[in-house]
């Protein structure tokens, strides 16, 4: 047997055995919200849209973080390739209710297809995409195989990858050299990446650095009806915003929001789980404490006895972030990689984090040694931050910091260019 086929051949032994739990997890998944019917359809390949246009850019954003990036990338892509189809995919049901709202008769909205070869070749078969574009990470053997087999180029754009992930891989060197192989291009986001992606077999004339593109991240401008209300309510400054949080992670903040209570009462938190599926669990939570507490979902708009507002909705995170001068960065008490610093950070609010960030593990660190955020894991130790942001001075040199950091001086143009040339020589174009 070839040693190149050998571990394709396991890997895909292990998923027709991981097709046995499917219909277990497809009732999981639709009694926790995590999908619907149409959506874990999807996630199977059967597709409810299609496209007559012969000439189909497919890009892959797994989740918001992504999808933020890849709507940089947007306007590029349609100027550069006028005659072609966009089919943006995702992986996660928050991420595809936002990209429903670019759906037009071009541009094109579906859930990524699980690993499954049949899953896989049914998605491909009904879409027919010139190459597969993937925002930043989620490498798939299948996925890969499958393009590469079928003539259809891998183009990663603001590639990263975490430490766990890479250990994962290099575990798995003789799988790794087959599935990384057949990227036909990588645009690293940092060195880390780069690194790590060509230690995995992405080959050397197939690799660049041109810089990270979430420097280029804009806040838009919020002009929400809630915007004033929530503002009389919860004073600017005196509210902290604990964004994107995980289970696990809700406790330890509403603990640390009684220690500054205690020191000053007037503080408030607007809490931002990052599945809204999770809303009961977090009120009984909230309950026991004693706090008192307005729920986004039910319609509640806060006043100014309520200590807290469970903003258990999506796609609304500019709202919060411009109503908060503190943000905790979630994902970061837990080992889920830690979210975004660039999103609090455009909006001008301060950030306090965990130290579970590998998914952005280069810039975390970049930005704790730039003092352009905090790092705190404990209820006392995120309490001490938050105190001490209170003071303006010293919160706005954090912010600048952080933005001194993050959005450094770079040819925006200059890197989407460069992007955008290597995927049209690609398909020839």
């Amino acid at each position: 047997m070839d040693k190149d086929i050998a571990p394709v051949l396991i890997y895909r032994l292990l998923m027709m055995l991981a097709w046995l739990a499917v219909p277990f997890v497809f009732l999981q998944r639709i009694i926790t919200g995590k999908d619907s019917i149409s959506t874990f359809k999807a996630r199977l390949g059967f597709s409810t849209q299609n496209s007559a246009n012969p000439r189909l850019l497919w890009l892959h954003a797994a989740s918001l973080g992504e999808f933020n990036t890849l709507e940089l990338l947007l306007p590029a892509l349609s100027g550069k390739f006028p005659t072609y189809d966009l089919l943006i995919t995702v992986s996660n049901k928050i991420t595809y209710e936002k990209a429903k709202l670019l759906r037009t008769g071009s541009i094109h909205i579906d859930i990524a297809p699980i690993d499954f070869d049949f899953s896989v070749n049914r998605f491909l078969n009904h879409w027919k995409p010139s190459c597969l574009i993937t925002i930043e990470n989620e490498v798939y053997p299948t996925r890969n195989l499958k393009c590469t087999e079928m003539g259809i180029p891998i183009i990663f754009v603001n590639a990263r990858m975490s430490e766990k992930s890479f250990t994962s891989w290099a575990k798995k060197p003789r799988l790794s050299k087959v599935v990384f192989s057949c990227i036909d291009y990588c645009f690293a986001q940092d060195q880390n990446a780069f690194t790590r992606f060509s230690n995995l077999g992405v080959a050397p004339d197939r690799i660049d650095m041109p810089g990270n593109l979430k420097q280029f991240q804009q806040a838009t401008t919020v002009d929400h009806p809630d915007l004033h209300t929530l503002r009389d309510a919860f004073k600017y400054q005196n509210t902290l915003c604990a964004a994107s949080t995980h289970k696990g992670e809700d406790q330890i903040i509403l603990d640390a929001f009684a220690l500054v209570k205690k020191v000053q009462p007037d503080l408030k938190l607007i809490l931002v789980p990052r599945h809204s599926t999770r809303t009961s669990e977090i009120t009984a939570m909230i309950n026991a404490t004693g706090f008192a507490c307005a729920i986004r979902s039910q319609g509640e708009l806060p006043t100014a006895d309520d200590d807290i507002y469970l903003a258990d909705t999506m796609n609304e995170m500019p709202l919060w972030y411009s109503s908060a001068a503190v943000t905790f960065v979630a994902g970061s008490l837990v080992p889920v990689g830690g979210h975004t610093p660039y999103e609090p950070a455009s909006y001008g609010s301060a950030i306090i984090h965990g130290s579970q960030y590998a998914n952005f593990q280069a810039i975390y660190e970049q930005l704790v040694a730039n003092k352009g955020s905090l790092q705190a894991d404990t209820p006392e130790n995120i309490a001490a931050a938050w105190l001490h942001l209170l003071d303006a001075p010293l919160r706005n040199a954090q912010i600048e910091a952080a933005k001194t950091a993050l959005f450094k001086t770079g040819d925006k143009d200059k890197i989407i260019g460069k992007i955008t040339l290597k995927i049209a020589s690609l398909l020839k174009v």
